[in-house]
């Protein structure tokens, strides 16, 4: 069924639509802010708009690779100033270990690698280690179980905690790591004894003594037995000190020395002491009675290269020792065993020898050096780089600083390690020398001023980038302001557009009402 408007219903439905259709973009563009929503509003204004947004998008793109880039310099120059701060405690090092310095010690230091966890080859149940200090105390380590079944490690700890005055530690060299018998107040002398067994002690290849040179296995007992006492069969061990020694210019023709025999020396102290005898008497007694007089001079067995005995005095506290005259046996001219090499000369004299070095505070500051030197490599190859282009391994990137991709900047890597570009090639385990702590030390400050240049030229990069990206996000905002301008209402003048379509609306409503009730009524007439 049709309905019937009269002119004025149907002029009031056309002004409500037309009001409504204003009112509808009016509301749209007060809520998008646009005026401009596609071509057919207005096309060059559109166009524009368009392009300067798409340009915008694109140069944020840009900027979020040259953001990546620019992270991956800073972490790579955080990389480099971990390594430069490691380089810094490196030199502190050295320059601790040159003022460390090489102490002068008593010490027996064999040549052969030993670690605490080496086994005692050849060391089996009843064989021992005999050491004996200068001042009278002695250690025994008797082995027991089977063939190697000891480590040196536990001989240390044994021998560590009797102390007697002498220790034993491990300490690293170039190769790995050594032991050394040392005298705690690095003064005091000391004696592996003879009484010690060969296969024990062979396991010290290249031990050397001042006073006797180096390991032969006759100064050692073979296997279980002991010494026997005055004879080619009593084997008299190795001595360490640095005090002087004297030994008879000969050999003694028997086991004794003749009545009327005597001895002056000077002792530890300077004074002058004497040793006599109206009787004949064997070695062991005079060596004792000598030893008795307490003048800081020890005398002992020494072995000749033939097997056969002299007696040696050994200055303790480090000095020389003097032999002024002898009598009878001892007699300058002509006794059996006399000190003086040359006949009628009754003064002789042993100069001091040289001690053995104590390099343990250097090679701990070298094996810290060392770890340092590891960590380095470890922050290398660990640096947080853009899609695995470490900058410190020699990988390099193209960053494109522009929304057309032309001419990128190539940033070359450097390929950075220890014993490449930055030539750490000294190692602490050698620092046993002065010249080699020395050259370790020059190389870290070589190092440090590679570093240095590094950061510089990694800097370098990371502030012309920057510069760009700022630009480039400055262009890109202004670009899309511009963009959206040209497409911007008004809203001022919009949203009063609204008010006043809103009242236009009320009035049609109402317009429209009257003339329905007009028409109503006029029906109700008719009816």
């Amino acid at each position: 069924m049709s309905v019937v408007f009269n002119a004025a219903t149907a002029a009031n439905v056309t002004v409500l639509q037309q009001t409504n259709k204003l009112f509808q973009i009016s509301q749209k563009r007060v809520a998008t802010g646009k005026s401009i929503f596609g071509a057919a509003d207005d096309a060059t204004k559109y166009g524009m708009s368009e392009t300067m947004l798409a340009r915008a998008k694109n140069i944020n793109r840009v900027n979020n690779n040259i953001s990546t880039a620019l992270k991956t310099l800073e972490s790579t120059d955080l990389a480099l100033k971990q390594i430069r701060n490691l380089l810094s405690q490196m030199n502190d090092m050295a320059t601790d270990a040159l003022n460390a310095g090489s102490q002068t010690t008593v010490a027996a230091t064999p040549t052969a690698n030993l670690a605490e966890t080496s086994s005692v080859v050849g060391a089996s149940t009843g064989h021992r280690l005999s050491i004996t200090s200068d001042n009278g105390k002695n250690f025994t380590y008797t082995f027991s179980g089977a063939t190697s079944a000891t480590t040196w490690g536990q001989v240390a700890q044994a021998l560590n905690n009797a102390n007697i005055g002498v220790t034993m530690r491990f300490e690293v060299n170039g190769t790995g790591s050594r032991l050394v018998l040392e005298s705690t107040d690095g003064k005091t002398g000391f004696t592996i004894d003879g009484s010690s067994s060969q296969q024990v002690v062979d396991d010290l290849t290249g031990i050397n003594s001042g006073y006797d040179g180096t390991y032969a296995a006759s100064r050692f007992v073979n296997g279980t037995s002991m010494p026997t006492g005055f004879g080619g069969s009593n084997p008299m061990g190795l001595r360490f000190g640095t005090g002087g020694m004297l030994r008879t210019a000969s050999t003694f023709a028997g086991s004794s020395v003749a009545a009327g025999s005597s001895l002056t020396f000077l002792g530890a102290d300077g004074v002058a002491r004497t040793w006599s005898t109206t009787t004949v008497k064997n070695l062991d007694a005079v060596i004792s009675e000598i030893n008795a007089l307490n003048a800081g001079v020890k005398a002992e067995f020494v072995q000749s290269a033939t097997g056969q005995f002299r007696i040696g005095l050994r200055n303790l506290s480090g000095n020389a020792v003097t032999v002024l005259n002898g009598t009878g046996t001892f007699d300058s001219v002509s006794g059996a065993a006399r000190f003086n090499a040359a006949s009628g000369v009754p003064v002789v004299q042993g100069n001091p020898i040289l001690g053995s070095t104590n390099n343990a505070r250097r090679l701990e500051l070298g094996t810290q050096y060392e770890s340092y030197k590891t960590e380095i490599t470890n922050v290398i190859n660990n640096n947080v780089v853009q899609a695995g282009r470490n900058l410190l391994r020699g990988e390099g990137m193209n960053v494109i600083l522009n929304e057309f991709a032309a001419n990128p900047i190539q940033i070359n890597g450097v390929n950075t390690s220890v014993t490449g570009n930055l030539a750490l090639t000294t190692l602490g385990t050698a620092w046993t020398t002065t010249g080699n702590i020395q050259t370790a030390l020059g190389e870290v400050q070589t190092a440090q001023s590679i570093i240095n240049t590094l950061q510089a030229q990694f800097g370098n990069y990371a502030s012309f980038i920057q510069d760009r990206y700022d630009i480039n996000a400055e262009f890109a905002t202004n670009m899309k302001t511009l963009g959206d301008d040209l497409v911007s209402a008004d809203i001022a003048e919009e949203s009063a557009k609204l008010t006043a379509l809103q009242t236009q609306q009320q009035f049609a409503v109402q317009a429209f009402s009257a003339g329905s009730a007009n028409a109503q009524s006029l029906l109700r007439l008719l009816g």
